[in-house]
């Protein structure tokens, strides 16, 4: 089950899910041939919140999106966004919060 990588819930059926797409530092970046959900461990939040890594070629992989965290609202996207400037060792680039 995918979770909001912000405050951890749950997504329900029907209701709405953004993503915030990041560019990874070059030595960082993940990459899948098909793509695959991983724990992504944030320095500044001492814990390790879920990222969807797009497949190799995938539309996403093809705009330079190297990962997408699943937010569950525009207010989780602010904070994660927040969250993720501080991540300078490992996040080159956030995106806004998109609906997916």
């Amino acid at each position: 089950m995918l979770k909001c990588s912000w405050c951890m819930k749950k997504f329900k059926s029907g209701k709405p899910i953004y993503g915030l797409n990041v560019k990874f530092v070059e030595e960082k970046k993940i990459s899948d041939p098909d793509g695959r959900i991983v724990h992504i461990h944030l320095e500044s939040r001492n814990t390790s919140v879920p990222m969807l890594v797009p497949g190799i070629d995938s539309e996403a992989d093809k705009k330079g999106i190297d990962g997408i965290f699943p937010i569950c609202s525009e207010k989780c996207g602010e904070k994660m966004r927040d969250a993720l400037s501080k991540e300078i060792g490992t996040i080159q680039a956030v995106n806004n919060t998109i609906q997916l």
